[in-house]
């Protein structure tokens, strides 16, 4: 993979089927609360809100799963905000005064409580079906809840709420208690954990995935090519008020015509033996053009996954032929370029692996200010020069993975893994940083390979270095993808029988519930 990731922990399988099947797991945030006086109007705790078979729930309880997606909302509008963008929600006014729908009359008040049901629903059925098959809550799970219950009080100081509780009827509704709280925070996460249980119980041969394969092949090949964005260009016009000015349609028509033979030209040159990073350079600005003076620039290898929407179609013809090239359009922003360079079924690439990591934190000087310092060159270089160190002590000795797990428990400061000599298991590429996933998963990339690679921040700092192990590989890639696949359908076909057979419904006074 080579394309640059934001730095992210190893995310592991179960944690991606949380995210995956979506339900709500209510934890506890430090939000800034910006609900009003609609959030705590009267209503009948104890009265049935909505059923979901033959169980009952309360006014309280749907009411839970309702504030749970409304202040999930509410801080993603928030998020934009911040960010100078609009979603389209304004979080300072009730859910009730905003169209979601405007054909269906639809508010976000009904958006809510549908998405309130669903999560109900969802909880209810796996809860039932965890206790039909014995499964009780992991380690993990309790400790979620025992993290969530230490952080009501921290929480309600820094809200000012006055207690517990009233943090608690702030965030969800005016009926909510602590115990009731920690009764659904309880089962919206065992509803998660057997969800991942049950979806990992359906197992595939290779024959099967075989079949899925010839039916997908198209999502599951690697695919080489290259590409280049050609922008459209535009004249930056203001009015009087110094608000921008969008351009007229002639205006779009003409900055996309230039663009379109840009692209052409480019194009042209390619076939007339120009490298294309070399011709890319001709037809972009300077900073882009910079960019393109590295002939791998762009250069991509590997599935298609979900992220170039504009020229999949075209990529993954049947009819395609190594050196094919063509423009797309990219609606009133540009045309982009493209080469096929090739398309097969790769056997040799691995989705996840298991390696071990020793790390190495440069030091720092506090600033003056206060603020975060980071490393100076000296201090990295010494990091460096530490890290290389360890990785030489480990090849002169028996150079074996007992020997560098010991290493690692010795000299590692990620106090997550150096009690485990430094192991991560099952590492996906689709969830680690670049550095990491540039060289794990790298073309002949083999057991007990080392190397000495940059530690980043969140914000891509480098804060010190990794000595990296390769202790062995998982599944390979695209068998990897059509299990998946198969079992997100399996998952889904299993869920959606429940949802026949228990199915949810409001009652009136749950319907009220927005307007309580």
């Amino acid at each position: 993979m080579n394309q640059s990731q934001r730095q992210k922990e190893p995310m592991s399988k179960k944690a991606k089927l949380y995210w995956a099947i979506g339900i709500i797991i209510a934890i506890l945030v430090a939000a800034l609360l910006i609900w009003h006086t609609f959030f705590f109007g009267k209503q009948n705790a104890n009265a049935t809100a909505a059923t979901v078979g033959d169980q009952t729930y309360t006014t309280t309880e749907v009411s839970y799963y309702y504030y749970s997606v409304a202040n999930g909302f509410t801080q993603q509008a928030q998020a934009y905000q911040q960010m100078g963008m609009d979603m389209g929600y304004d979080p300072s006014l009730s859910p009730s005064e905003q169209t979601y729908n405007e054909e269906e009359g639809t508010t976000y008040a009904d958006y809510f409580l549908e998405q309130a049901l669903d999560q109900l629903q969802q909880v209810s059925i796996l809860c039932r079906e965890a206790e039909a098959a014995g499964y009780t809550l992991s380690a993990e799970g309790e400790q979620s809840i025992q993290d969530n219950m230490d952080a009501l009080y921290t929480y309600s100081v820094q809200s000012n709420a006055g207690s517990e509780e009233s943090y608690l009827r702030m965030i969800y509704g005016r009926n909510m208690t602590k115990s009731l709280f920690k009764e659904l925070l309880t089962k919206s996460i065992l509803a998660d954990e057997y969800a991942a249980v049950k979806s990992e119980s359906f197992t595939y041969t290779d024959g099967e995935l075989d079949d899925y394969y010839d039916a997908h092949a198209a999502d599951l090949d690697s695919y080489d090519y290259r590409f280049c964005y050609i922008n459209a260009e535009f004249e930056d016009k203001t009015d009087e008020d110094g608000n921008t000015v969008e351009p007229t349609e002639e205006e779009t028509k003409a900055a996309m015509d230039a663009a379109a033979e840009k692209a052409d030209k480019m194009i042209a040159e390619v076939r007339g033996g120009t490298a294309f990073n070399t011709a890319a350079q001709d037809y972009l600005d300077e900073t882009s053009a910079e960019s393109y003076s590295d002939p791998e620039y762009n250069h991509k290898t590997g599935d298609l996954g979900s992220t170039v929407t504009s020229y999949r179609e075209w990529l993954t013809d049947d009819s395609r032929q190594p050196g094919d090239l063509t423009s797309i359009e990219v609606e009133n922003t540009g045309y982009c370029v493209v080469q096929f360079l090739g398309r097969e079924k790769d056997t040799d690439s691995y989705q996840t692996m298991n390696y071990r990591s020793i790390q190495i934190l440069a030091e720092t000087t506090p600033s003056e200010d206060g603020s975060t310092a980071l490393p100076t060159e000296d201090q990295l270089a010494a990091a460096k020069e530490q890290a290389q160190g360890l990785l030489d002590q480990w090849k002169a000795g028996d150079a074996t993975a007992d020997s560098f797990a010991a290493l690692a428990k010795e000299n590692s400061a990620d106090e997550t893994t150096k009690e485990n000599g430094g192991l991560h298991e099952d590492a996906n590429r689709d969830s680690l940083d670049a550095a990491l996933t540039d060289w794990l998963f790298a073309q002949g990339r083999q057991v007990g390979d080392t190397t000495v690679v940059e530690s980043t921040d969140s914000s891509g700092n480098v804060t010190g270095y990794q000595v990296l192990y390769v202790e062995s590989f998982g599944e390979i890639q695209w068998k990897y993808q059509a299990a998946s696949s198969l079992r997100s359908e399996d998952y889904n076909q299993w869920y959606e029988d429940l949802q026949a057979k228990y199915p949810a419904e409001l009652t009136e006074e749950g319907k009220a519930i927005p307007t309580l």
